[in-house]
């Protein structure tokens, strides 16, 4: 059995090689090639940064849910957050254009990969840039593509689901697209919610990934469950408390009326 030490020593390397990989891929190859090999790209490696890292990935749709590389194109995909290791989980099944926070934008060779695949950078708390993001997912919904947001819009510790922001689910309303709920869980061997992966208060990106790559035996969960209807004539608030409690249940984790104090307590931590 590896210790923390020795799996950094194995894994950090090929993490390293991948990052460059696709850093390569995206600026090289993808303005040449075409959609269906881009997309192809993003789900292998997706997949294979996921191995490099040690993660095992298992997908389980829910009860008349199909798994996510068989959904049609224009659909808005709704999950809860834990970690950058989301987008990757998500992208391995069905790559997507996924709103996340500007700073990621930012972060060394990750920042740049994310960016070339389709990512939407939204400033928080500007109430202009959030417009500015409707329309842009709704153009990239209207064109056939499909568009993953977090509307928790921050990452939590698993243990419950923080409420939903309904803004940005505004663009998938006005289009009548059926949004569909994804829970996304990590446990170890045994099945146990597992800490290793949370990324929460003062935590940053290296300090993250070192985490995970001395970590052992870990698994990533995705749940896709069944869609909520665009044609249902439910507004944005309806669309995204269905799909919270929808995530909710499938976890078996509680719903959270306001960010929890042991959250909180880390984020102000963080200044």
């Amino acid at each position: 059995m590896l210790g923390a030490a020795a799996r950094r020593t194995l894994r950090l390397p090929m993490v390293v090689g991948m990052l460059f990989a696709g850093l390569f891929t995206v600026t090289v190859l993808f303005p040449l090639s075409r959609e269906g090999f881009r997309r192809a790209a993003i789900r292998h490696w997706s997949r294979a940064l996921l191995w490099c890292c040690g993660l095992v990935l298992r997908e389980q749709p829910g009860p008349e849910a199909r798994p996510l590389g068989e959904l049609p194109r224009g659909r808005m995909l709704v999950a809860n957050h834990i970690s950058w290791v989301d987008i990757f989980a998500i992208n391995s099944l069905c790559p997507a254009s996924f709103v996340a926070k500007a700073e990621i934008a930012r972060w060394p060779l990750i920042g740049t990969l994310v960016a070339r695949t389709g990512t939407l950078f939204i400033e928080r708390g500007k109430r202009r840039a959030v417009h500015r993001m409707i329309e842009h997912i709704d153009r990239n919904l209207q064109a056939g593509g499909r568009v993953a947001v977090f509307p928790e819009g921050t990452t939590g510790d698993g243990r419950c689901l923080l409420p939903f922001h309904a803004n940005l689910v505004q663009a998938a309303v006005e289009a009548r697209i059926d949004v569909v709920p994804v829970g996304v869980r990590y446990v170890d061997t045994g099945g146990a919610r597992t800490q290793a992966i949370d990324y929460i208060g003062d935590m940053n990106f290296v300090e993250s990934l070192w985490r995970i790559l001395g970590a052992g035996g870990l698994c990533c969960e995705v749940h896709p469950l069944a869609p909520i209807p665009g044609d249902a004539g439910l507004s944005r608030h309806d669309v995204a408390e269905r799909a919270r409690a929808a995530i909710a249940a499938r976890l078996g984790v509680p719903l959270e009326d306001a960010m929890p104090e042991r959250i909180r307590a880390l984020r102000s931590a963080a200044g």
